[in-house]
C-alpha cells in the first residue's frame, strides 16, 4: 500500500497535531497513520498508549469492536491478545443472538432494519475474531453466514466471491498457498482502493483493524 503524494503532507500535519492526545480513538488513529507511513516504531508506541488507555464507556458491538482493536494491537506487539479477543467474541455472539429472531424476510431492502445491521456487524466481527485466533474453519463459516445476509449490490465487487481473510483462512485450512496469496493480494488491493478514492483518510482510526489484518496476513505469507 502506498499513500498518495497529495495525502502525505496533511497526514504528517495531522499526526503532529494529535501527537499529545490521550483519547483512545485518536491514539489508534495515530498508530494507523504511522503504520501507513511505514514507521513501525511510532506505530507501536501509539498502540501501546491506546491499549493502556481507559476503555471507553461503550456497549454491545461498539465495545466489542474496541476490545477487538486492542487485541489486534497486542498481536502486532507480539503480546497475548486472548483476553480482549474472548471478551469481544462473547459480545458479538450476544449481539447476534439478540438480532437473529428479528431479521426481515427480505435482506435486500433499501434501508436495513436495526436487527439486520446488528447481525451484519456481529457476523463481521466474529469472522475477524476467528481469523485473529487462527480458527480457520470458524472464520470461513462466519464469512459465509455473514455474506448470506448482505445482498451482492452492497458488497465491494471482489468480495462477492469471498472476503480476503476468508480466502486466507481457506488457504491455511487446506495448506493452499495460492489461496493465501490471493486473500493477501485482495486485502492489499482493497485498502489501496479506499485510500486512492478517498474513503480512507489515513489519520482516522476506522481502518486500523483492516490494515492490521493485512499486516498479519503478510506475516503468514512470509512464513510459507
Amino acid at each position: 500500500m502506498k499513500i498518495p503524494d497529495h495525502l502525505r503532507p496533511p497526514l504528517l500535519e495531522q499526526l503532529e497535531d494529535q501527537a499529545t492526545s490521550e483519547d483512545c480513538l485518536v491514539l489508534r488513529g495515530s498508530a494507523l497513520g504511522h503504520a501507513l507511513l511505514g514507521d513501525n516504531d511510532k506505530r507501536n508506541f501509539f498502540i501501546e498508549k491506546f491499549i493502556k488507555s481507559a476503555e471507553p464507556p461503550l456497549e454491545g458491538t461498539q465495545l466489542a469492536r474496541e476490545l477487538q482493536a486492542r487485541g489486534v494491537g497486542n498481536i502486532l506487539l507480539e503480546k497475548n491478545a486472548e483476553d480482549y479477543l474472548s471478551r469481544a467474541k462473547e459480545l458479538f455472539e450476544n449481539e447476534l443472538e439478540e438480532a437473529l429472531p428479528n431479521l426481515p424476510e427480505d435482506i435486500a431492502i433499501d434501508v436495513a432494519t436495526e436487527p439486520l445491521k446488528q447481525a451484519r456487524q456481529a457476523r463481521s466481527g466474529l469472522m475477524e475474531n476467528a481469523f485473529l485466533r487462527k480458527e480457520w474453519k470458524l472464520c470461513i463459516s462466519e464469512a459465509e453466514h455473514g455474506r448470506s445476509i448482505i445482498p451482492d449490490y452492497l458488497l465491494y465487487q471482489p468480495h462477492r466471491e469471498g472476503y480476503p481473510i476468508e480466502f486466507v483462512a481457506k488457504g491455511m485450512d487446506a495448506n493452499d498457498k495460492d489461496l493465501i496469496s490471493k486473500g493477501f493480494e485482495m486485502q492489499e488491493e482493497f485498502l489501496q482502493y479506499v485510500i486512492d478514492v478517498g474513503y480512507l483518510k489515513p489519520w482516522e482510526e476506522a481502518y486500523f483493524v483492516s490494515h492490521s489484518l493485512s499486516v498479519i496476513t503478510r506475516t503468514l505469507v512470509s512464513e510459507l
